[in-house]
């Protein structure tokens, strides 16, 4: 007689061991996912130049207080590559020295958002430098963007999570993309981890690529760009009051996208505002340019100490802390 249960039937699964599989598959993955964070906080950190400059740089500016070496008011200057390849830092600390004690804090890729949370995440963290400069071309201050996860690792707050979600139109995704970017090296580094081990495998293809910038789209209309920057630097100048340091904008030379930069100045100044050009682009012949937007050595030499000398006259006493609570970019509540 044929047995009722066919052999061909499937076995019941044991529950135990699909629990030991995924228990296994979780622990490998949880494995994998401590060791990229220990490589990334570890690891790249100790053979990154990069990330090695902006380490020491974000502690140096954490550390400010108002009066610094010799008891001399602090300046903090921050930026983007402009400002890396623009100025020659010994130097430039070296003019300073007998006025400021400065220290210079550039990011690449960063623009007016990357820096507007930047400076509130430091101020509100106890940075307090005396004077607060910033070194923007009129087509960044008019920029939304911000340096994505890298952004969100080093200089923004998750309290300022949301606001950043309005000022960049970011999605629900990429919002929740920078809220765990912010809590883990590994994901707020990986794209310049990726960065790196391709330039480590081409080590030429960098310099090359400078040489290719990608095409900008046309600036508006001096009037209409000057409409819409005017409110982001009333807005810093507002935030670095809010903390008692006075703001300084600086707008380095480019041979592409100085356009309107007088312009802003006329309107700034109107305002009590300190915007300031140091050195205008056409006092800079083309060689002094690696791709006609970043100085090269022999441009950073000239524009340097004129950096320095306009940022001693500008610096002058500190203001007051202004009574008001900054929520929001551009948003003050009594």
């Amino acid at each position: 007689m044929l047995s009722s249960t066919s052999s061909s039937e499937p076995r019941p699964s044991d529950p135990r061991a699909a629990t030991r599989a995924l228990a296994i598959l979780l622990s490998g993955l949880l494995v994998y996912g401590l060791g990229l964070e220990t490589a990334s906080r570890v690891v790249f950190s100790r053979v990154s130049r990069i990330r090695g400059r902006v380490e020491r740089d974000l502690q140096a500016a954490r550390a400010l207080r108002p009066i610094g070496a010799g008891g001399k008011p602090t300046l903090l200057l921050v930026g983007n590559s402009l400002l890396l390849h623009g100025v020659d830092r010994a130097p430039f600390q070296r003019r300073l020295a007998p006025a400021l004690d400065a220290t210079v804090f550039p990011i690449e890729n960063t623009q007016y958002e990357d820096w507007y949370f930047g400076l509130k995440t430091l101020l509100s963290g106890g940075s307090r430098p005396s004077v607060v400069a910033a070194a923007f071309t009129p087509r960044q201050l008019l920029s939304p963007m911000t340096d994505g996860e890298h952004f969100a690792r080093l200089l923004m707050s998750p309290g300022d999570l949301l606001a950043v979600q309005r000022a960049s139109g970011l999605d629900n995704t990429a919002a929740s993309a920078y809220f765990f970017a912010h809590l883990s090296d590994w994901l707020g580094f990986r794209a310049q981890i990726r960065s790196w081990l391709f330039f480590q495998l081409f080590p030429g293809l960098e310099k090359a690529a400078a040489l290719f910038p990608g095409g900008r789209p046309p600036l508006p209309r001096s009037s209409d760009m000057v409409a819409e920057v005017l409110p982001r630097v009333r807005a810093l100048d507002l935030l670095c009051r809010f903390y008692g340091a006075k703001f300084v904008l600086i707008v380095p030379p480019t041979t592409t996208e100085s356009a309107g930069a007088v312009e802003l100045r006329t309107a700034a100044v109107a305002e009590g505002l300190s915007v300031l050009i140091p050195m205008r682009s056409d006092e800079l012949l083309a060689d002094d340019f690696t791709d006609g937007f970043h100085l090269n050595r022999r441009g950073a030499e000239r524009f340097t100490p004129r950096v320095a000398d306009v940022l001693i006259r500008a610096a002058g006493p500190s203001p007051a802390a202004h009574p008001a609570r900054v929520a929001s970019e551009g948003d003050v509540e009594p």
